[in-house]
């Protein structure tokens, strides 16, 4: 409880803003399912994004047993192993993959020639009490579909977007983004897309959206790495796929 000021000079000052009681630097941010597709609203899905005051961020999304960490301006992807939880570096990962020319079987190629998103801006969308620009995805058959994605420039909401903008980094940055949300299939490889989720805040991610804000203190052991955090050598015979079958010749390449 702040004790009762006796000066009025200094009273004057507190309430004019000269001098000020600093707010809580952390924020946790919640995104639940709002959709009016029938099968979306029966999932039991959410994804939870916490910060710290140094920057540092966790994502996680409901029931999986992995989640995303920023850490000193690095992203991790921290996964429960046997004998415990371990950490892979996104940035030599990105190396792997980068190196092998696929990532999940899939060629770098062909990744590169994914169809572009045509992107139809929608104008003021409120979500709750925020408002955002909304964005929604034309077809091949050129109809335009609902408002999946919607960005708001909300100050307040500053440092989800600056989380959001960091798992979205380099080229294959996407690849985190897509063990996040399956926002336009494939889309989030997406010049465009990508370029929107760096600048500003999501509210609606197809469809996850921004629910709640908290600036509730979050348990700074929250942000700490796990012991174990994989070399970039480990991570590469990791990934590393198994033999093919013997009796046929050729090996796809995806």
């Amino acid at each position: 409880m702040l004790m009762k000021l006796r000066w009025s000079a200094f009273t004057l000052a507190f309430i004019s803003g000269v001098i000020a009681v600093p707010a809580s630097a952390d924020m946790s941010a919640l995104y639940e399912v709002q959709s009016e597709d029938e099968f979306e609203q029966k999932l039991d899905m959410a994804m939870t994004i916490e910060i710290n005051e140094a920057g540092d961020a966790r994502l996680h999304i409901s029931g999986k047993s992995d989640y995303f960490l920023i850490r000193d301006g690095e992203v991790y992807a921290i996964s429960r192993g046997i004998d415990g939880p371990y950490a892979k570096k996104l940035n030599d990962l990105e190396a792997v993959i980068a190196d092998a020319g696929q990532a999940g079987g899939i060629s770098l190629d062909l990744v590169d020639q994914f169809t572009k998103i045509d992107l139809v801006e929608k104008g003021a969308v409120n979500v709750g009490k925020w408002k955002g620009r909304g964005y929604a995805e034309r077809g091949s058959n050129r109809k335009v579909g609902p408002v999946d994605l919607i960005i708001s420039d909300d100050e307040y909401l500053s440092p989800i977007g600056s989380a959001f903008a960091r798992l979205v980094k380099g080229r294959f940055g996407t690849l985190r983004a897509l063990s996040l949300t399956n926002l336009f299939g494939f889309g989030v490889y997406d010049p465009k897309v990508r370029e929107l989720l760096a600048s500003g805040t999501p509210l609606r991610l197809k469809g996850l959206e921004l629910s709640e804000v908290s600036d509730a203190t979050v348990d700074p052991e929250r942000f700490e790495l796990p012991a174990r955090v994989l070399s970039p050598d480990e991570i590469r015979r990791q990934h590393e796929p198994f033999e093919w079958a013997p009796t046929f010749d050729r090996q796809p390449r995806g």
